[in-house]
């Protein structure tokens, strides 16, 4: 936009330069007020673009040449079009070479930032936010990082103001994706060859160990991650294989690293990418993090194959991200199948893949799902028809959408009769505020309901989920919960986050946090894990994480969780 405002100026002067000998020969009254177009353009542009002090020479020299309507001299008018022109120009080429030009300050958008969530975030109470403590806290951050004005310290410090909520719905978003990523190879620590996973009797588990078949390579970290190339150390191709070498497997147990547990390590993390409401989900992916914390070398005492107890001293590959990120993609990622996909698994069992709770664009902004839930209904009528007992249905890493197209999938299996979803909040009139109670509870209005059609009420329904189902996906989860049929399996809950969401731009990019509440019968947040951070999404069978599940995903690309699943049906998958 900068570009185009002065090269608009710059024609102008141009054409003015020409008008004024023009002018000066034969006098065109009505042409001259285009002296005042450069100041007209100028004043379009600011309104579109953000202030910007550099360029205030610009817009001085589009002022300045508003004086050939008062000077008659051809010579003078012209003078005064030659210097607006070098005023604009040297105003333009001072932003180029600015280290300031068009900079966010992070301050700045901090205030900005947390002034408007604490006026627009609703769970407040229910999660016991103290922002006058939260604000205490990050100012002198944010002001470090803008003095510093360093766009990795600016995230860091966002990522932990977001993780104060113990909300699925708060977080921060860098405005560039690149930049976002650049960011987060520094703030992920580093890559000693491996990752961990917390074991559902607590120890530790070796997991995407370097040089296991099937899990990533420190050398091909991906196409998403192609900026960790410059993060590999110079001796990383003979490093590599160190801890392969040494023993270390996926699945064994580690006891110590660099003369701690991986418990005491666990608490260095300083940031993680995505809130985890639930304390027992938290601590699940929290452990993953711990294998980026160290320096140049971290010594890890592990357990081998044998139960023999070795260590090893294993120095840095590179940076950390992309193995974190393989690691949770290859525990997490689900079927891949397209959104709303049919799979059959067995001559009895079938899977329907959710991703997200969105079917198409025209839809998704609106309340009528009747096409999808039609389309649905006669596949869920066609599949009983062809003599299916069970349904699958994956929604692990679902990342919500719509509420109402949860509620046009879940009524096909509900019961009969009418089922409440969950309620809106009276508005208060005066204040424009969402109304509470004297009993300090929100005040319910509209019920969002449905009527349950009961189509698979002759077999059963296995809902697969993980901390990464979140808001309209735990939705779905916590309907269906309620339903006879229906089981819920996952390592972990879900999310447990389930508030109407907006965000706010932050300068560098932007905050978004739970701005519209959804409650219960009884008036309470609907869903949402409260200060007491346990979510209230049930799950029926928690799966073991050990040996055994760390050594089918990593070693052998399995499905770990659906092959569980197909073991409760007690029918193994074809």
């Amino acid at each position: 936009m900068d570009v185009i405002f002065v090269i608009i100026e710059l024609i102008l002067m141009i054409g003015l330069f020409v008008l004024i000998g023009i002018d000066g020969k034969r006098p065109l009254s009505k042409m001259r007020l285009l002296y005042l177009a450069p100041f007209l353009v100028a004043v379009v542009c600011a309104t579109r673009m953000p202030g910007e002090w550099t360029l205030v020479g610009a817009y001085f020299g589009t002022v300045l040449v508003i004086g050939c309507l008062f000077v008659t001299k051809v010579l003078s008018k012209r003078i005064l079009t030659v210097i607006s022109a070098g005023l604009i120009l040297v105003s333009f080429g001072l932003c180029m070479l600015s280290s300031t030009y068009r900079r966010a300050d992070y301050l700045k958008g901090f205030e900005h930032g947390f002034s408007v969530m604490k006026e627009h975030y609703v769970l407040t109470e229910e999660k016991g936010i103290d922002w006058n403590q939260l604000y205490a806290t990050y100012y002198p951050k944010f002001a470090e990082a803008e003095a510093k004005h360093d766009s990795v310290l600016n995230q860091k410090y966002w990522m932990q103001f977001a993780e104060e909520f113990h909300d699925g719905h708060v977080g921060f978003f860098n405005e560039s994706d690149s930049r976002m990523i650049r960011n987060l190879l520094e703030l992920m620590g580093n890559d000693y060859g491996l990752s961990f996973v917390r074991g559902s009797d607590g120890t530790f588990l070796a997991a995407n160990v370097e040089g296991s078949e099937g899990c990533m390579s420190v050398l091909e970290p991906g196409k998403d991650y192609s900026d960790a190339e410059d993060y590999l150390s110079e001796s990383v191709e003979e490093d590599r294989l160190t801890l392969w070498n040494a023993g270390l497997r996926n699945g064994c147990v580690i006891t110590s690293w660099d003369g701690k547990s991986v418990e005491e390590v666990m608490g260095e993390v300083e940031v993680i990418m995505s809130n985890c409401p639930d304390l027992e989900n938290d601590r699940f992916f929290r452990t993953m993090y711990a294998a980026g914390i160290g320096g140049e070398s971290v010594t890890i005492t592990f357990l081998d194959e044998n139960g023999n107890e070795k260590s090893v001293t294993a120095p840095r590959l590179g940076a950390y991200l992309p193995r974190l990120a393989s690691t949770m993609e290859k525990i997490d990622e689900g079927v891949l199948e397209s959104n709303l996909g049919w799979r059959e698994l067995s001559s009895d069992t079938v899977l329907l893949r959710i991703y997200s709770m969105s079917y198409d664009l025209e839809t998704y902004d609106g309340a009528d799902y009747t096409e999808m839930t039609d389309e649905l209904r006669e596949q869920v009528l066609a599949l009983k028809e062809s003599g299916y007992k069970n349904i699958i249905i994956d929604l692990r890493r679902n990342s919500g959408g719509s509420p109402f197209m949860v509620m046009g999938v879940a009524k096909l299996f509900a019961p009969l009769g009418h089922h409440v979803d969950c309620y809106s909040v009276v508005i208060n009139e005066k204040t424009a505020c969402f109304e509470r109670g004297e009993d300090g509870k929100y005040v319910k209005d509209k019920a969002l309901a449905y009527d349950g059609e009961d189509l698979w009420n002759h077999g059963r329904i296995l809902l697969l989920v993980n901390g990464e189902t979140v808001s309209a996906g735990d939705e779905m989860t916590y309907l269906m919960s309620q339903y006879p049929n229906v089981t819920i399996m996952g390592y972990t809950k879900s999310n447990s986050s389930c508030q109407a969401v907006t965000q706010v731009s932050v300068g560098e990019g932007a905050l978004s946090f739970s701005a519209v509440p959804n409650i219960d019968e009884n008036g309470d947040a609907f869903i949402d894990a409260l200060a007491d951070r346990k979510g209230r999404v049930p799950i029926d069978i928690v799966v073991p994480v050990d040996r055994d599940m760390v050594t089918e995903i990593f070693d052998r690309g399995e499905d770990h969780l659906l092959q569980e699943a197909m073991k409760e049906l007690g029918d193994p998958i074809e």
